[in-house]
């Protein structure tokens, strides 16, 4: 019996602590007129959401705190290879599904064989899709070439963020031929797309970007203002028919594209 009284006294006593604590560290805060979202802004992100902030236009884009912080956006080796090889959908930081198209441009010595490989990773590295994009066109060139590739995966549960490697192909298997360009992005899940599908309409397309009362197949030319669609509910309009409820954040996305 003593033993459990001892222990009661002692978690009684730790709470006590903890609860003071927090009390305390709040007064010291208020007196000292700081926010608490300013003790934990340490990265782009987190400068995005925090009151005051500034971003500033720019690319990659920049944020600014409200006592002069600067937090530069991630968004991979794109500037580095962007003479060699770059993508057209998805862009540094866009959101994706399942199934993924990956659209985009490399000069002919990033194939082999008219291709190269591609990994969709998670945001603890792990791989989660493989693919190979083909040539859209003649490859043995010095010119940039089109490409596709198609990755379907399974959405990770507890990541929101990834990565999307696509590797030079290397038939020699030397390193020092090893080149990649790596796009972080960010996962959409099929209930958050499911969410923004109303009245019996139904997101379809390659991107993601039809709004319709039935599956729509489409090429995969891919254009900027796709992207404005990922936030709009897909619902049916004042004249019945299903569309994009444009609102005004959708306006201005649309409109900056």
């Amino acid at each position: 019996m003593s033993k459990f009284f001892t222990f009661s006294i002692a978690i009684f006593f730790f709470l006590f602590l903890a609860v003071f604590g927090i009390f305390y560290m709040a007064e010291v805060l208020e007196d000292k007129n700081i926010d608490i979202t300013d003790l934990v802004v340490n990265s782009y992100n987190s400068c995005v959401e925090a009151e005051g902030s500034v971003i500033l236009e720019s690319y990659p884009a920049q944020c600014r705190t409200k006592d002069g912080k600067s937090f530069t956006e991630y968004i991979g080796n794109e500037l580095e290879v962007r003479d060699i090889i770059f993508t057209d959908f998805p862009r540094p930081n866009q959101e994706i599904s399942s199934p993924l198209t990956v659209l985009g441009q490399a000069r002919g010595n990033w194939y082999f064989e008219a291709s190269f490989p591609l990994r969709l990773l998670n945001a603890s590295g792990e791989e989660i899709a493989v693919g190979v994009a083909q040539a859209q066109g003649e490859w043995m060139t010095a010119e940039f070439v089109p490409f596709r590739a198609r990755l379907e995966f399974s959405v990770p549960i507890l990541s929101k963020s990834g990565t999307l490697v696509l590797e030079k192909d290397n038939p020699s298997g030397l390193s020092q031929n090893d080149q990649s360009l790596v796009i972080p992005i960010k996962f959409i899940s099929k209930a958050s797309v499911s969410k923004r599908q109303k009245n019996g309409c139904v997101i379809s397309g390659c991107s993601n970007q039809i709004c319709s009362d039935k599956e729509v197949v489409t090429s995969c030319e891919y254009l900027e203002e796709y992207a404005c669609y990922t936030t709009a509910d897909c619902e049916k309009q004042e004249d019945g028919e299903c569309g994009w409820t444009i609102t005004s954040e959708v306006q201005i996305c649309l409109t900056e594209n």
